[in-house]
Order: C-alpha cells, then sequence, then structure tokens
C-alpha cells in the first residue's frame, strides 16, 4: 500500500482524544486517524448512494427506512459478535 505523508494539524484536546484512542486500541496516531477518516468517508459516500437513488426512485417510504433499520441492526450485531 502507497503512503503519502501530509501534515495536519488539530485542536489539542481533540489530538488527545485521539492519543487515548489510538492507545487504548493499539494502533498507531496515523493508523488511527485513517481508520476514522475512512469510516467517515464510506458514511459519506453511503448518503450520497442513498440521495442519488432517492433523486430517481423517490424517498425512501416509512416501510422501507424500517427495514433498513432491521438489516442494519442484524449486521451490527453480526459485526459484533464476530469481532468478540
Amino acid at each position: 500500500m502507497a503512503v503519502s505523508k501530509r501534515s495536519v494539524s488539530l485542536d489539542d484536546s481533540i489530538a488527545a482524544r485521539v492519543e487515548r484512542a489510538a492507545t487504548e486500541e493499539g494502533v498507531s496516531f496515523s493508523a488511527w486517524l485513517t481508520n476514522a477518516a475512512e469510516h467517515s468517508l464510506l458514511i459519506r459516500e453511503g448518503i450520497q448512494g442513498v440521495t442519488e437513488w432517492e433523486s430517481q426512485a423517490g424517498a425512501l417510504t416509512a416501510e422501507e427506512l424500517a427495514a433498513g433499520e432491521v438489516l442494519l441492526d442484524r449486521l451490527m450485531h453480526d459485526t459484533a459478535r464476530k469481532s468478540a
């Protein structure tokens, strides 16, 4: 994997929280930031995907949203179980 070095500035309180989280998770500061950025980007891309889909197919119904919540709960439970 190619690594691109960047210089970033963080508020002291954020940097301290990241440092604690990285230590607790046993990863480097940079790895923790990379994981957090990737997570944020995936959420952003997912929201964009739903927005694009809704622009073509119409807004999700209450039933579709509820079904999505049930699926998400199941997937999150399965993921948590596999991590344990």
